[in-house]
């Protein structure tokens, strides 16, 4: 991480929920930077997030969070557009990270992580949320329609459905992306004119509503969060011609279920 693609930032559609963000920065920040912003999330108990040195952290990656607030942070894409996301989804993040921390008390001697938290691993990781007001277009994802989705309801993208980034690693590819991209998209219903707001209201909404469904426990495995070959996503890859749709390595069609 040697340079500060701005103008690429600024240009593509899935830098929206950060850009405000990235938009602080000329150059990669370091720690003293990150200690040079305000306080805009604070754990479950009180503590206020901070982006620190990996190695001053002797506690488990998510203990530390939650008792101190102090987010692990390399100096590197990865961890960067993480701490990215805890600036424009602060509930969720620290949803996420109190899941974490229920399940880990709750078991303090197993050592199997289980589906709940491989599920919230997979979100944080490489997850998108998809805003919908029209159930067809959910429907059409989860039944692998993608010519449909993508190509016949191309001018629905941004007015009915739409694709926000949450999960740091996907930022992260899309610096250099290749196909086979695919994230785990969880579907939140919001009414149409959810998408007349500008990307800060948005993302403001989007995270109280699934701040308060991870608080729900409503996220028990990872087949609850559907598939989306995200570079699908009108605008989201340069090479979006009928040809790049008829790729079915990468849009898959729907398994048929035996018997």
């Amino acid at each position: 991480m040697t340079d500060w693609p701005s103008a690429f930032f600024e240009q593509h559609p899935a830098f929206s929920p950060i850009r405000r963000f990235l938009a602080l920065f000329t150059a990669p920040p370091d720690h003293t930077d990150w200690q040079s912003l305000p306080v805009v999330a604070h754990s479950r108990s009180g503590a206020p997030i901070r982006f620190v040195h990996s190695d001053s952290i002797t506690e488990y990656y998510e203990l530390a969070i939650y008792q101190h607030g102090q987010v692990a942070t390399r100096l590197n894409w990865h961890d960067t557009f993480n701490a990215m996301i805890w600036h424009a989804f602060p509930l969720s993040k620290s949803a996420l990270n109190a899941m974490h921390q229920r399940i880990i008390c709750a078991n303090p001697d197993s050592k199997i992580r289980g589906a709940a938290r491989d599920a919230a691993t997979l979100f944080d990781e490489c997850g998108l949320i998809l805003p919908y007001s029209d159930p067809q277009l959910l429907q059409m994802l989860e039944q692998h329609q993608w010519h449909e989705l993508f190509v016949t309801n191309k001018g629905q993208w941004g007015k009915q459905i739409g694709a926000i980034t949450f999960g740091h690693a996907n930022f992260e590819n899309l610096l250099n992306p290749f196909l086979g991209l695919t994230g785990k998209c969880w579907p939140i219903a919001v009414e149409r004119d959810f998408f007349a707001l500008d990307i800060a209201a948005q993302c403001a909404q989007l995270d109280e509503n699934l701040a308060h469904l991870i608080d729900a426990d409503w996220l028990q495995k990872p087949r609850q969060l559907p598939a989306l070959p995200y570079l699908g996503v009108p605008d989201w890859h340069p090479e979006q011609d009928l040809h790049f749709y008829e790729n079915t390595a990468y849009f898959r069609p729907k398994r048929q279920k035996l018997g």
